[in-house]
């Protein structure tokens, strides 16, 4: 019978019904100390004294594998599994499962898995041949459990071969050495664990795993976990996790922000549905309910030198990168219009692009920013944090200074030499933020193409003439920080760390160092001068 439950929860604003169901997923995501854990052992609890079969896997586990087992029985060996005893019924778990601390146990039960994955494949091998016994056509062996775990297994980590030998296993690189799985790295033996518990679960089971990101590498997280949702259909998982990107993964999920736990005088958590929507995608959205302070939207990606430098910067906000400079203009207005969101107000900062000065005070009215240079990077090349930078590398001030004027020298000449192929960028963006404004609400071919033609009357050579007057201009007076609010060439960065002695990559290590130690360092402080002020758009 297909599992089909569900389960009160208590909130600040009274119950929340958690519905379960067979081949479903649900993510809970929040903060560390917003309850968490508390939130999967109230649940495992709940639904297990109801008699629903359930298997909760903690954040906190040992990652000690012996493959030298010796197995049980199946029966026996998923009872010790997912009970903790020979005996499978639920109410052994709280005591010898979780040893009555279900919260803070190390959870130690890699050797009940390996068991119950050995008992399974033995069972499944000696019926196979019973089954071939005085049969002259062949038959198909039949898949095992852990045949089923090597095929994810290979598909997740195609560089290292899992070998099954009867009850042993191994891992051969594609060199060609093999190693026990005893001398696995934690990466791999969680994946390991993870897709075994998945598997060897009975059907029907409410799989909850707590942090199911921990130890595994970001760029195989999503693709492993599709993998293993899709291996094991007749059962309904859980995700507890604090890893925005892994929430967003879950596509099919029904997702919850949990903001935080209160324990007296009764359990209740705050909890809010993540609603689906068109404009913000569902981890902003997830990270945007979750959060206390102001959101500001950025152009970049997660990982990006420039997220970090608004982090460390805007330390009241809650920074998100959502890609372009339209998918942050976009991200604010549909903001603005969510009644859910009206905890927080929020802002946009996006680079200057050569915008005109009409163009970023209307901006601004939205309550989108831009920078005082074309791309983020050039930041690093402004004269005061040029210089701060270099006194952080305990160059003197005169070398700074001279250093500088070197890196001017080199802005202008190159500015000079490309100035066709920057006006020619610029023209391209104008034409492309123009189109976009189409709306293209014609009702036949003949008004489509009035519209089309009447948003299209683009002046195209007049634009990229504008735009040549005022970068030939600013470099003929030696307006250094107006040519880097035209010039969009993020190369200019590897010239500023040659400059300085670094490769570009060890100079923006040690920028995110430096961001990173001391929010009072002078680096930090003329950031933040040439950054614009922050007056966040509250939601209609």
């Amino acid at each position: 019978m297909a599992l089909s439950t569900s389960t009160p929860i208590p909130t600040s604003e009274g119950n929340l019904t958690l519905k379960v169901n067979t081949a479903s997923s649900v993510v809970f995501i929040g903060a560390n100390g917003s309850g968490k854990t508390r939130l999967g052992v109230f649940i495992d609890q709940n639904l297990s004294q109801g008699g629903i079969e359930v298997h909760r896997i903690a954040a906190h586990k040992s990652l000690n594998l012996n493959p030298n087992l010796t197995p049980p029985s199946l029966e026996i060996a998923q009872n010790r599994l997912h009970s903790g005893h020979d005996n499978g019924n639920h109410a052994y778990k709280y005591e010898h499962r979780y040893e009555c601390k279900p919260e803070t146990v190390l959870l130690n039960d890699f050797d009940h898995l390996l068991s119950a994955l050995y008992a399974e494949n033995n069972d499944v091998s000696i019926a196979y041949r019973q089954q071939c016994i005085g049969k002259t056509d062949r038959i198909d062996p039949p898949i095992t459990k852990i045949d089923k775990l090597k095929a994810i297994w290979d598909t997740a980590l195609p560089h290292r071969e899992l070998i099954i030998l009867g009850q042993n296993i191994k891992t051969k690189t594609k060199e060609g050495h093999e190693y026990s799985a005893s001398d696995m790295s934690d990466g791999e033996r969680v994946i390991f664990y993870l897709i075994g518990q998945a598997l060897i679960a009975k059907p029907d089971t409410l799989l909850i795993f707590d942090e199911p990101e921990l130890h595994i590498n970001k760029s195989i997280l999503a693709k492993l976990w599709d993998e293993i949702e899709s291996a094991s259909q007749d059962c309904a998982f859980l995700y507890i996790t604090h890893d925005i990107e892994f929430a967003a993964s879950r596509h099919a999920a029904v997702k919850y922000a949990l903001r935080s736990y209160q324990k007296q005088p009764r359990e209740v958590w705050d909890i809010q549905l993540v609603p689906d929507d068109a404009n913000i995608p569902d981890d902003i959205v997830a990270a945007i309910i979750g959060s206390r302070s102001p959101v500001l939207f950025v152009e970049g990606e997660g990982g990006s030198l420039d997220v970090s430098l608004y982090r460390r910067v805007y330390s009241d906000f809650t920074v998100i990168p959502v890609g372009s400079c339209e998918q942050v203009i976009r991200t604010v207005n549909s903001f603005a219009d969510r009644t859910e969101l009206h905890r927080v107000g929020c802002a946009g900062i996006i680079d200057a692009d050569g915008r005109s000065d009409e163009k970023i005070k209307s901006l601004e009215e939205l309550g989108i920013y831009c920078l005082p240079v074309s791309e983020v990077e050039n930041l690093l090349l402004l004269p005061t944090v040029f210089t701060a930078i270099a006194e952080d590398l305990m160059f003197e001030n005169t070398d700074a200074i001279t250093k500088l004027e070197g890196l001017k020298s080199f802005v202008f000449e190159q500015a000079k030499q490309q100035i066709d192929d920057i006006c020619l960028r610029h023209t391209k963006r104008q034409i492309d933020a123009e189109m976009k404004k189409i709306s293209l609400s014609a009702k036949d071919i003949n008004n489509l193409t009035k519209e089309f033609l009447a948003a299209a009357n683009i002046n195209v050579q007049a634009i990229f003439d504008d735009m040549k007057e005022k970068l030939s201009q600013a470099i003929k007076d030696k307006e250094y920080e107006r040519v880097l609010f035209y010039y969009d060439n993020k190369g200019l960065l590897a010239e500023a760390a040659k400059k300085l002695n670094y490769d570009k990559k060890a100079l923006e290590e040690f920028i995110g160092r430096a961001l990173r130690s001391d929010n009072s360092s002078q680096l930090h402080k003329v950031l933040a001068s040439h950054l614009p002020k922050i007056v966040t758009r509250p939601t209609n």
